[in-house]
């Protein structure tokens, strides 16, 4: 047995486990049997006005033995072979170029977690039904060559929502940013605003340059400006490690007293006399020190390695992989200044946002779709809980299809066409994580092309159109998948059940001894013929 998801090893152990409970009631209480007395009772009934007990017995054997052959096969737990939790394997079937080491297992040593959580699963035996455990089988095989088709992606929304799940840990830190974005960053977007560049800036301004984040390359380039004007320090910091310098600083040369570094050397690191730069120091250092480790491992070594190129199409230096990173994190975080910068098509930077660009995210809220950065990110986490929750609800709808089974059975007179109405149900449930697959295929290589393309989240257009793609993915492909499975189902079951294959369903079995009945008649001379056949049958069987 081969689950698709870690849940699904224990979905179905308990689903199998349950099954045999159940049909061990149907049996004990005799329930099991009422099918049996059903079709027999239909057989007289329906053969009982022809008056022909050859055709009446020659109808009950083959309803009976199709009947039979069914509960053999398809309902009854086959004792001769049990599963444990030791004999199921996994196989997180994911094309992911990143995928976490675990990916295949067994299902006694999945995780700490997993195997600490359902250790009273440890000691159970279940028993499935001949053509269950083929139906399994013929289902995850299907899907794992279809995803196993597919090559690998990296997966960018999910490095996204692990960046957007990142926050600053330290309350001293949270309190230096604000001071930060208070002292320094408003200012400097307040004189940018009084005193803009010349010549002026380009209007495809790469994102770690923008100054809609406090670590803007702008706002840290322009000397004697911004970050580095003359007013532009910070009182005090002593106690945070800088030293006075009244040889190189105007600022400590004003103040009779204590550090007082510029906005630069507070964001990068002390300067020293000799041209070095002490990055310890520095509001930077601090925050890229703060992103932690998460349950997949190292989010900045992973972003440094290969989650950067979801915003560009070139291979950058790890300052610039740094910058991005940290301009995602504090735009997700509540301490920083929640600005949303613009540019023009006449290359002037806005501080505030334009009456197109405020009319365009009344109508992007409205559709719930964000169109900055923060925005993004929480709509990009909530996509992704639902992917992760999508697989855990469909194991678990699985589960309740194993549960029904034997109810499914029973009703439908162990017909055939009962147990094919199960399995293509089951499969086509199991073969939604190949769509999901595909869409996750699909969802990152747009997310990589357009967030390349626009550099950021901040073109609303291209915000909309990942947005979209992803959140109809989810629900649209499934929903496509069943209902083409249910139409292409359901004329397979009229088919079977019309055919009364297997002596399926009572109606089918009747149709299928009139149909015999029928055709021996036409063959011969009406009630003469019939009547011969009758006496000879008659004769065999030892009955009058």
């Amino acid at each position: 047995m081969v689950a698709n998801t870690l849940l699904e090893i224990y979905t179905l152990m308990f689903g199998w486990n349950m099954y045999e409970a159940i049909w061990d009631v149907l049996v004990g209480s005799g329930l099991a049997l009422v099918p049996f007395i059903v079709a027999i009772i239909s057989n007289f009934k329906d053969n009982y006005s022809t008056g022909e007990a050859a055709q009446t017995i020659r109808s009950m054997e083959t309803t009976l033995l199709g009947m039979i052959l069914v509960l053999m096969l398809c309902v009854l737990p086959y004792k001769g072979f049990s599963t444990q939790l030791s004999t199921v394997r996994y196989e997180l079937g994911v094309p992911d170029c990143n995928a976490p080491s675990n990916i295949s297992g067994t299902g006694n040593n999945v995780s700490p977690a997993y195997n600490s959580t359902f250790s009273d699963l440890s000691g159970w035996q279940v028993h499935k039904p001949v053509a269950w455990s083929f139906v399994e089988f013929l289902s995850t095989a299907i899907t794992h060559t279809t995803i196993k088709s597919m090559t690998c992606v990296n997966n960018y929304e999910y490095m996204l929502m692990r960046i957007s799940n990142v926050s600053i840990q330290s309350e001293r830190l949270r309190e230096e940013v604000q001071q930060f974005n208070e002292v320094c960053y408003q200012k400097a977007i307040a004189r940018f605003r009084e005193n803009p560049p010349t010549p002026e800036l380009p209007a495809n301004v790469t994102p770690w340059a923008n100054i809609d984040w406090m670590g803007s390359h702008i706002l840290l380039g322009y000397l004697d400006e911004y970050y580095e004007h003359p007013s532009a320090y910070m009182h005090r910091m002593e106690d945070k490690g800088f030293t006075r310098q009244t040889v190189m600083r105007q600022s400590d040369q004003v103040n009779e007293f204590g550090a007082n570094p510029s906005c630069k050397e507070v964001w990068l690191g002390e300067e020293s006399l000799g041209g070095g730069v002490n990055a310890s120091l520095g509001l930077r250092h601090k925050l890229l020190n703060d992103i932690p480790m998460d349950e997949a491992g190292d989010i900045l070594a992973d972003w440094k390695t290969w989650g950067f190129n979801v915003f560009t199409t070139t291979n950058v230096t790890e300052e610039l992989k740094e910058d991005m990173i940290l301009k995602l994190v504090l735009q997700n975080n509540a301490a920083n200044l929640k600005s949303s910068t613009d540019v023009d098509m006449s290359n002037n930077f806005e501080a505030e946002q334009s009456q197109w660009r405020s009319v365009l995210d009344k109508i992007f809220d409205i559709a719930n779709v964000g169109t900055s950065a923060n925005e993004f990110l929480q709509a990009n986490s909530i996509r992704q809980m639902f992917k992760i929750a999508g697989p855990m609800i469909l194991v678990m709808l699985q589960m309740v299809i194993i549960l029904a089974a034997p109810f499914v059975m029973l009703f439908g007179n162990y017909g055939l066409v009962s147990f094919f109405g199960l399995a293509l149900t089951y499969f086509s449930l199991e073969f939604i994580n190949a769509i999901w697959a595909a869409a996750y295929w699909f969802d990152n290589r747009i997310l990589d092309m357009y967030g390349s393309q626009a550099g950021w989240f901040d073109e609303a257009t291209n915000s909309l159109l990942i947005s979209t793609v992803a959140t109809s993915s989810i629900l649209l492909l499934p929903m496509v998948w069943l209902s083409v499975m249910a139409y292409a189902g359901a004329g397979m079951l009229r088919g079977i059940s019309g055919g009364g294959v297997a002596g399926g369903t009572a109606a089918g079995a009747t149709g299928f001894s009139r149909g015999v009945g029928g055709a021996a008649a036409g063959g011969m001379a009406a009630a003469r013929g019939a009547g011969r056949v009758a006496s000879k049958m008659g004769g065999r069987s030892g009955r009058p």
